[in-house]
């Protein structure tokens, strides 16, 4: 009678058939598990419109369901444009008017300034009338801001940025060198007719870049900015956007800054930064500070020691992922609400970044891989000071 043959094993051979799938088990789940591979979701759709306004302005439009319109306008008039003619600490004097006078008129606006930028935040009202007499104020205050000689000259109470040293040594002979705010020296020889020229020539259309977003479609949308921003009668100032520098890490004390490639039609090396500084958040939390800009983006770092120290060792799978996800998180965060989709819309206008960036964005997250950190890192952490 015939019996099924049933194969029979040693011990040895067992122990062996397990060790080999121990070890083909760690070499294929390794490489899933430790290059940091995270789950991505969709890439959240934009509808984006892109005109110039008659005045010469360039205007970026998405729609966004929200109870006011937000509007962002971005002049290429920052600190670093405070050359001769015009004293350091001119900007930074027009932007404490503008909010003093913005204050007094309850406008809706807010003005900072950045290296290149003089930035004014906007949030208008959706009904008709209010919106109109916004509008209104809000053109009289960009086109023609009264710059009183009183509010002026208690703008001109500076107090110094400890800061200001480091950041000088670090643009050195270049434009972004600063100070922000000026010295004493500077401002006190600052008066309204200079402040105005600067206002004229630099808060010009010509110099805009503009977003704005809200529950409306885009033919209202390019009523309201073409209301906001009429045509100047003035000149536009005619000052190119600045060269790189060189970059280098700078330190002091317990600080550093770094000096970063720019922002300007780069988007790759932008997004790297951003999961750079996410991954150095991710190694050790500590207060950081990106300031991006068109010819360098810089990365203000404190307890710069200890982290240099963190960063030397081998970079932990579980980091770049958590690094990876938290840059997935701001992406889309950048997209929920109307002001964050505004401030988005700005920067890509004003880096000549493409309406498809988000695509691009997502895609480097994705494949970011170990070597990249390893590269970046030589690249922008481990530089000897220039």
């Amino acid at each position: 009678m015939p019996t099924d043959h049933q194969p029979t094993f040693s011990r040895t051979s067992l122990n062996i058939l397990i060790l080999v799938c121990v070890v083909l088990i760690l070499i294929f789940g390794q490489t899933s598990q430790d290059d940091g591979s995270v789950d991505v979701p969709p890439v959240p759709r934009l509808e984006v419109s892109i005109w110039k306004t008659d005045s010469g302005a360039s205007v970026w439009f998405s729609p966004m369901i929200d109870e006011s319109i937000h509007i962002q306008l971005h002049y290429l008039a920052g600190f670093s444009f405070n050359r001769a003619p015009f004293s350091a600490g001119t900007s930074q004097l027009l932007v404490s008017l503008l909010n003093h006078q913005a204050k007094q008129m309850k406008l809706p606006a807010l003005v900072t300034q950045s290296p290149d930028f003089i930035e004014i935040r906007i949030q208008l009202s959706t009904d008709a009338l209010a919106m109109k007499q916004q509008i209104q104020g809000l053109r009289s205050l960009i086109y023609r801001p009264s710059l009183a000689n009183n509010i002026l000259n208690d703008a001109k109470n500076i107090l110094p940025n400890h800061l200001d040293e480091l950041w000088q040594k670090a643009y050195l002979h270049h434009p972004y060198e600063g100070p922000e705010q000026g010295t004493q020296a500077s401002i006190s020889g600052i008066h309204r007719a200079s402040l105005q020229k600067y206002q004229q020539g630099f808060l010009h259309p010509a110099r805009l870049f503009a977003s704005i977003t809200g529950n409306i479609n885009e033919q209202a949308a390019q009523v309201i900015m073409e209301s906001l921003l009429p045509t100047s009668p003035f000149t536009a100032d005619r000052s190119p956007m600045h060269e790189p520098h060189k970059g280098g890490i700078y330190p002091q004390g317990n600080v550093a800054l770094l000096v970063l490639p720019g922002s300007y039609e780069d988007a790759q090396t932008w997004v790297e930064q951003m999961i750079m500084v996410n991954t150095l958040k991710q190694i050790q939390p500590t207060p950081l500070q990106f300031i991006s800009a068109t010819a360098n983006n810089s990365l203000l770092i404190e307890q710069w020691p200890s982290l240099l120290s963190s960063i030397d060792t081998d970079l932990d799978s579980d980091i770049m992922r958590q690094a990876k996800r938290q840059s997935i998180k701001d992406a889309i965060a950048s997209t929920q609400t109307a002001q964050s989709l505004s401030a988005l819309l700005v920067l890509l206008n004003r880096y000549h970044l493409p309406s498809s960036f988000l695509h691009q964005q997502f895609s480097i997250i994705e494949n970011w891989q170990h070597r990249d950190w390893q590269a970046n890192k030589q690249k922008w952490l481990q530089a000897p000071p220039n």
